[in-house]
């Protein structure tokens, strides 16, 4: 240890998580008798110390924890490492258990890291920014409570596609992929593509189908008349409801947010986290 270069360390622990919060401890009292800098924060609330000039962040936390620190490093080059404390952990890549083994290859830079697209988006009213920001997951436009359909004109640079009207529409990262999306029937993209999926909930006569795009792709989606209560869902965490004739403006960032570790099989990686992947039959399996 005594070769590690000094690090800036941000931890960021799953809020009201008593477990997560007492290894966040341990751990920021190891890396400051190791020499490095350290800040220990709760996930969820606005904090100076995100503005820091970090190496890495530590999140304890599951995936939920790390999209909503995620998203607000989208485009600086911090990259994060997650310590699992959720119940899935697609992003996560250690357990509690072995945290210091994990945290010693970090601070060496042994560990590889994987750049994944994001999304930016703006919502627009009245021909004035009414609010944007990233995602990591994916952004949902969708009907309230009711079941109506909502009525979105989408163009795709600039080109028009048509007017959807659905439950609402997905447009999801490969990382996000295999959430919400791949749920609604759209396409599962494998995680180092830079590309956005574009999928409609219950399309009303299956007028547009799921469909992929190159990641710099412009979706431009206007809520028209005759749509229900809607609203615009980011990472499943954020949210506010539209008015008729919003605009809401997406577009991908390739390479915008870092994860640190090792990256595990996709498929193995769906077999663990609950996907089931149809086993071959013996007479496939010997034409294989």
């Amino acid at each position: 240890m005594q070769n590690i270069v000094c690090r800036h360390v941000l931890l960021v622990c799953k809020a009201h998580h008593e477990r997560a919060w007492k290894l966040g401890c341990e751990i920021l009292q190891w890396l400051r008798v190791h020499g490095h800098m350290a800040a220990l924060i709760e996930a969820g609330g606005e904090d100076p110390a995100y503005d820091e000039e970090l190496d890495f962040v530590v999140v304890l936390g599951g995936d939920g924890t790390m999209l909503g620190v995620a998203r607000r490093l989208v485009g600086r080059p911090v990259p994060l490492f997650g310590i699992n404390f959720g119940r899935v952990g697609f992003l996560t890549d250690a357990q509690p258990d072995h945290w210091e083994e994990r945290l010693k290859a970090c601070l060496r830079g042994d560990l590889p890291l994987r750049a994944c697209l994001a999304l930016r988006w703006k919502l627009t009213r009245g021909g004035r920014l009414e609010a944007g920001g990233a995602a990591v997951n994916d952004v949902v436009l969708s009907r309230g409570s009711l079941s109506r359909l909502v009525c979105v004109n989408i163009t795709v640079d600039g080109q028009r596609m048509g007017l959807l009207r659905s439950d609402g529409v997905i447009l999801s990262t490969p990382v996000g992929s295999s959430g919400y999306s791949v749920s609604a029937g759209g396409p599962l993209l494998y995680p180092g593509m830079n590309a956005v999926g574009l999928t409609p909930i219950c399309p009303f006569l299956n007028t547009i189908s799921p469909m992929v795009f190159p990641g710099a792709t412009v979706f431009r989606m206007r809520i028209e008349s005759g749509s229900t209560d809607c609203y615009i869902t980011v990472d499943g965490q954020e949210g506010q409801q539209l008015e008729i004739g919003d605009l809401v403006e997406v577009t991908g960032v390739p390479a915008a947010v870092r994860f640190m570790g090792d990256e595990i099989s996709f498929f193995e990686r769906l077999r663990t986290r609950g996907f089931v992947l149809e086993r071959a039959s013996g007479a496939d399996a010997e034409k294989a």
